[in-house]
C-alpha cells in the first residue's frame, strides 16, 4: 500500500513506512519557539510576515545537548504533567516533581496542534514523502528531452522506470507535490474515565468530567483528521491507538499490554483486536517520575547536577522551563540505564525479598539485615553466605557513574546505593518525597476508577478485575505483554513475572521480546504489520468519503 505511519509519544516520535521493521525517523517531540510570546510583534511586520517567522522558528527540531536551544522556548507536542503551582513545568523555577498523581494526564492527548503538525512536516521533508522519485536509482534529477535526443531520454526512461515522460524537468522533493501516501496516525489511546461507586453516587460533577474526557477523545480523532486529509492533503487516512498496534507486533489479537513509558503506565486489555476502554488501568509512575525522584535525592545529598547543555564551552546558560526539565529527565535516564542500576535481588524459591524497603523511603528501623530464625539457611550457609558478601562488595566498590561534568558520583554506600535500586519503586506500596496533604493532585484519583497510583502488579490485578468474562480474563492473564521504553530496565520482565505470579488466581505469563527496538518502538511495528495486511486496505477513511460524509466518518470508522 506504501502507507506511511506516525506515532507522536510523550517524549519521543516515530516516523517511517509501512512494512519496514523498524522506524526510519526517531525524533524528540519537542520544537523550539520564539523565545518570547511578543517576539514577533515587536518588528512592526504584517500579522503574515511575523507568523512566518514563528513558525520558521519552531520548525526547528531541539535537542536537550545543544545550549543554543536552551534559551528558546521549547513547546511539547503531548501533554506534559499539571505540576504544583510552584513547580509548573513551564515555570522556570526548576524543582522535581515526585507526586505520581501530576503524571496520570501525561501524553494522554495533544497539547500543542502547531507542533504536532511540524514534526509531521520534519519527518516528511527527512523521509522524501512528497517526492515522486524517492524510490528510483539515485532519487536524481529526471529530465526528459524530445527530438534528436531520444536516445538520453530512453535511458532516463529506462533508469526511472517510466515510460509516458513529456518534455518537462521534474525534480525531486518539491514542496507542492501531494502525499501520494495513506497515513497511519498512532493515538496514546485515551484511558476511559470510569467512576467509582462513591463518586457516582456522591455527585454529579464526576459524571460530568467522564463526559468531558469522552468528548476530548472525539474531538482529537476530528481534529486529526482534518489535518491530515486537509493540511496534508493525503489520499486515505486511519487512526489507531497504540496498545491494539503493539499487540499486533507480537502477533496477538487478545493480550493484555502493559504499556511502560516516560508519562506513565498504563495497562489496556485488548480482546480480538478491540480495546476494552471500561477496563483500561492508568498510573503516574513511568519514567518521568522516577528521574524526578532520582533527582529529588541527589539535590538533598547536595549533588551538583549540570545536564549535557551546561557542560559545553563559553559561559553557563540556563535553559527556559520545559528545555531545562526535558534535560534533566536525560541525564536521569542515562543514570537509570547504567550496568549498575537494576531490580532487588530474589532466592532459589522465586520469593522476592519483602524485607528491604523501597529507595529513599525513610523508614523506622536500620539497615541492619532482617532477623532470622534459628537453624535457618543463613546460618549453616555461613560461609557461603560471606562468599557471597564479598562478591557483592568488590562490585559495589567498582560501582561509580560519571555525570556529564565529569563529576563521580558514588553508587556503593548512602544514597548511590539506594540509586541502584530506583526501578523497584514501580513495585513499591510506598512512595519517597510523597505529600499525602496535598489534595489538589490526588482529587482525581477518588473520582476515576480507572487512575490509579497502585503498584505495577497491583494495577494489573486492576485492570483484570474489571473484565467481566472469566475466561477472557484468563486468556489475558496468559498474555501479559510488556512494552514501553521504561521496560528495558534491567531485570524487568522477571521481576514483573515474579509479582504477578504471587498475587494472581490465574495462571500468567508475561511476554517480553529480547531486542530493545521491538519493545520500545512496538506501536509502530504493529501499525506496520497492520497497513501490510490486505484485509485491512478496505478500512482506510479515502477522500471520496470523507468529502461526501466529513470528518464525523472518523467517529465511526477508526477504533
Amino acid at each position: 500500500t506504501g502507507s506511511f505511519i506516525g506515532n507522536i509519544g510523550s517524549h519521543v516520535s516515530r516516523f517511517g513506512y509501512g512494512g519496514d521493521d523498524a522506524p526510519k525517523y526517531v525524533t524528540p517531540s519537542y520544537m523550539g519557539g520564539p523565545s518570547s510570546p511578543n517576539e514577533s510583534d515587536t518588528s512592526g511586520a504584517s500579522s503574515s510576515s511575523s507568523s512566518s517567522r514563528r513558525k520558521n522558528k519552531l520548525s526547528v527540531r531541539t535537542s536537550c545537548y545543544s545550549s543554543r536551544f536552551a534559551e528558546q522556548d521549547c513547546r511539547s507536542a503531548m501533554r506534559l504533567p499539571s505540576g504544583p503551582s510552584s513547580s509548573s513545568v513551564n515555570s522556570n523555577n526548576h524543582q522535581p516533581i515526585c507526586d505520581p498523581s501530576y503524571y496520570l494526564e501525561q501524553g494522554d492527548q495533544v497539547a500543542d496542534w502547531e507542533v504536532y503538525e511540524q514534526l509531521w512536516e520534519s519527518a516528511f521533508s527527512t523521509l522524501r514523502v512528497r517526492d515522486k522519485f524517492k524510490h528510483t536509482v539515485g532519487g536524481g534529477e529526471l529530465t526528459m528531452t524530445t527530438g534528436e535526443d531520444d536516445d538520453r531520454g530512453a535511458d532516463a526512461q529506462q533508469r526511472h522506470g517510466s515510460t509516458n515522460m513529456t518534455s518537462t524537468t521534474l525534480r525531486p522533493g518539491i514542496p507542492n507535490n501531494k502525499i501520494m501516501h495513506p497515513l497511519l496516525a498512532v493515538s496514546p489511546g485515551v484511558t476511559h474515565m470510569v467512576q467509582t461507586t462513591t463518586a457516582a453516587t456522591a455527585t454529579a460533577a464526576t459524571a460530568q468530567s467522564s463526559s468531558s474526557s469522552s468528548a476530548q477523545h472525539r474531538q482529537q480523532l476530528l481534529t486529526t483528521t482534518e489535518l491530515l486529509l486537509e493540511k496534508f492533503d493525503c489520499p486515505a487516512m486511519f487512526v489507531a491507538p497504540a496498545p491494539m498496534l503493539a499487540a499486533f507486533s507480537h502477533g496477538r489479537q487478545t493480550a493484555l499490554v502493559v504499556d511502560i513509558g516516560a508519562g506513565g503506565t498504563r495497562v489496556t486489555p485488548v480482546v480480538d483486536g478491540l480495546v476494552l476502554k471500561q477496563s483500561q488501568r492508568r498510573s503516574g509512575r513511568g519514567g518521568d517520575w522516577l528521574g524526578n525522584v532520582q533527582w529529588r535525592a541527589l539535590l538533598e545529598n547536595k549533588v551538583l547536577l549540570r545536564p549535557r547543555y551546561q557542560t559545553q564551552g563559553g559561559k553557563l546558560v540556563q535553559g527556559r522551563g520545559i528545555f531545562h526539565r526535558w534535560a534533566m529527565q536525560d541525564l536521569m535516564a542515562e543514570l537509570r540505564s547504567c550496568e549498575y542500576v537494576g531490580f532487588s535481588p530474589h532466592d532459589d524459591n522465586d520469593n522476592i525479598s519483602s524485607a528491604v524497603s523501597p529507595p529513599f523511603v525513610s523508614t523506622s528501623g536500620t539497615d541492619d539485615a532482617p532477623p532470622t530464625s534459628p537453624g535457618s539457611p543463613m546460618e549453616t550457609d555461613e560461609d557461603d553466605n560471606n562468599a557471597d558478601k564479598k562478591v557483592e562488595e568488590s562490585e559495589a566498590a567498582a560501582a561509580v557513574f560519571e555525570l556529564p561534568d565529569g563529576t563521580l558520583l558514588d553508587l556503593s554506600n548512602g544514597t548511590g546505593k539506594e540509586m541502584r535500586r530506583v526501578p523497584d519503586l514501580l513495585f513499591s506500596d510506598e512512595l519517597p518525597f510523597f505529600d499525602n496533604n496535598d489534595s489538589s493532585a490526588t482529587a482525581i484519583l477518588n473520582q476515576h476508577a480507572s487512575l490509579a497510583n497502585l503498584p505495577l502488579h497491583k494495577l494489573i490485578q486492576s485492570c483484570l478485575a474489571a473484565v467481566g468474562d472469566i475466561d477472557t480474563r484468563k486468556d489475558l492473564a496468559s498474555s501479559i505483554l510488556l512494552t514501553g521504553g521504561c521496560s528495558l530496565m534491567k531485570g524487568m520482565e522477571q521481576q514483573l513475572s515474579l509479582k504477578v505470579a504471587q498475587h494472581a488466581t490465574y495462571k500468567t505469563k508475561v511476554l517480553a521480546s529480547k531486542y530493545n527496538v521491538e519493545r520500545s518502538h512496538a506501536s509502530w511495528i504493529g501499525g506496520s504489520i497492520l497497513t501490510s495486511l490486505g484485509s485491512f486496505q478496505q478500512l482506510w477513511l479515502g477522500r471520496t468519503e470523507y468529502d461526501e460524509y466529513g470528518a464525523t466518518m472518523a467517529l465511526q470508522r477508526f477504533p
